[in-house]
């Protein structure tokens, strides 16, 4: 069976590993129509278990868009917004500024769009670094700013406010992708359990309902299990 065929089977994370070992060669065909389907059908799933994560939270009168603390003044263009003509632009514009995106980033901001759970629930708990993957114009804003103040150093383009920020309170860097990237994932930058962003997002959504921030900390939260049952493994 072929990488896409496996994945389907149920081989997600061996497959995901594969392709990442093959570095820079994922680019190669016929690796790279497979590694783009397979990609592509991942954040398929994505989309659909952040679809269920939305409704859920809704119903449990989280509400999205605020502060944790209440206040006003978070920007966010909203919990799940799709891909759009405008999205693509700066993808495409992204690219051609800075160099090849990693597949799964692509992928991600071709299937998803953006996600941003970041709001406030009755009695929740702080600090619980809600997911958030911000569109491409994010990640622009950043790697201009860079290019024109440190040209000599890394380029990382912001993907979301680091776990701190995410609380209105003064943090550090934002988890964020280095450019260029020629490999299937990549290391999210700056997030605390250095994972690659597929592994990420397992981790966030499947294990943590979308706010890792519960990882290693003994809170009495039982609407996690609301939160993950029935979610599609990727």
């Amino acid at each position: 069976m072929n990488y896409m065929e496996r994945y389907q089977n149920g081989e997600f994370e061996s497959v995901w590993n594969e392709l990442q070992a093959l570095g820079a060669g994922v680019r190669q065909e016929p690796a790279l129509s497979l590694a783009r389907q397979v990609a592509a059908e991942t954040m398929r799933r994505v989309r659909r278990d952040c679809e269920l994560l939305v409704s859920r939270l809704q119903s449990m009168k989280y509400t999205l868009g605020i502060y944790p603390d209440g206040s006003e003044g978070y920007y966010s263009e909203g919990p799940l917004v799709k891909p759009s003509k405008n999205l693509q632009k700066d993808l495409l514009y992204l690219q051609e500024r800075f160099g090849r995106i990693p597949l799964s980033l692509e992928a991600f901001w071709q299937e998803v769009g953006s996600v941003d759970l970041v709001g406030m629930g009755p009695s929740w708990p702080r600090e619980l670094d809600p997911l958030v993957v911000n569109p491409p114009v994010g990640a622009l804003i950043d790697l201009e700013d860079m290019e024109e103040n440190n040209p000599e150093g890394p380029l990382q383009g912001g993907l979301a406010p680091d776990y701190l920020h995410k609380d209105n309170v003064s943090g550090g860097s934002p988890y964020a992708v280095g450019l260029p990237c020629d490999l299937a994932d990549f290391l999210l930058l700056n997030e605390r359990h250095e994972l690659l962003f597929v592994p990420y997002l397992r981790f966030s959504i499947l294990r943590w309902g979308g706010f890792p921030g519960l990882d290693g900390r003994e809170l009495d939260f039982p609407l996690l299990k609301i939160l993950t049952e029935g979610l599609i493994p990727f």
